[in-house]
């Protein structure tokens, strides 16, 4: 509804700004159900043909929204130099002002609601940090448009029409680090880079705990974090006498230390002996 609101009131108003909005949200719209649709795929499991299930698409649906967006974003940029280059363009300030309070309001309530409900899923953080960048739209074309109206009857009015274009590259200037940012972690993923720290540390704690335990040495740690699967691989020196017994059960004590981990943890723990003493 505020996408095509937008749509609608931008070419209305003749602004740019509210036009971009729009087009935004019902881009935002299309990528959202992906992004629904990638979830489902992921909760599928693991099949005879993906013995490792499809976790991978959810962070190839963020990584796809924020490519689609950050184009978007270049798009309108273009257009508000070229609209800059022809003298700005002619803005209704009254009814832009209007549809900012309205995007700014649904904005906030919608950010509220989805940021309560997302936990640990990648899917419903990147749904609410949309609808925080939204929120923060909205804002900047109430105190834009609001800046418009008083110059449109003052002395400064030659400068009225070039607001909406300069609008326009500000907010996009200010909103593409976010699908940049999108488009960077998926690449991360998927190329199974080091997690967050966030992710890592719970795990490395955990680690020090079993260690400390077990008595094995400083071990190797290697965490990959693709979708909601969180891949954890230990290798450590033992003591010679360890059996498969004792590495079984540091197994299971690490796997019951990560389990507040919000994470599918796939665990491989593998013990190699120290030294070998007497005969």
């Amino acid at each position: 509804a505020l996408g095509a609101l937008g749509v609608v009131w931008g070419i209305a108003t003749r602004s740019q700004m509210v036009l971009l909005d729009g087009a935004y949200a019902v881009v935002g719209i299309v990528l959202s159900w992906l992004l629904l649709r990638a979830s489902s795929i992921a909760e599928r499991g693991p099949t005879e043909k993906y013995p490792y299930g499809f976790q991978a698409a959810t962070p190839a649906a963020v990584g796809i929204q924020g490519f689609v967006l950050l184009a978007t974003l270049l798009y309108a940029m273009y257009e508000a130099v070229l609209s800059i280059r022809s003298g700005g363009s002619d803005v209704t300030a009254g009814w832009a002002i209007a549809y900012g309070v309205v995007v700014t309001v649904a904005s906030v309530a919608f950010t509220r609601w989805i940021t309560r409900a997302a936990g640990a899923s990648d899917v419903l953080i990147a749904e609410s940090s949309a609808w925080r960048l939204a929120t923060w739209r909205g804002v900047g074309m109430v105190v834009g448009f609001a800046i418009l109206a008083l110059l449109e009857g003052s002395g400064w009015s030659d400068a009225a029409p070039y607001v909406d274009p300069v609008m326009v590259l500000v907010s996009c200037a200010a909103l593409v680090g976010s699908p940049i940012a999108m488009v960077r972690g998926t690449l991360v993923e998927l190329l199974e880079g080091a997690p967050a720290d966030h992710v890592l540390d719970p795990i490395v704690a955990a680690l020090d705990e079993v260690r400390a335990e077990y008595g094995f040495d400083e071990p190797e740690l290697f965490v990959a974090k693709v979708g909601p699967k969180l891949y954890v691989e230990v290798a450590a020196a033992a003591d010679a006498r360890t059996t498969i017994v004792d590495e079984q059960a540091a197994r299971d004590r690490l796997h019951q230390l990560l389990e507040p981990v919000p994470y599918d943890i796939w665990l491989t723990l593998e013990l190699r002996p120290r030294s070998v003493e007497g005969p």
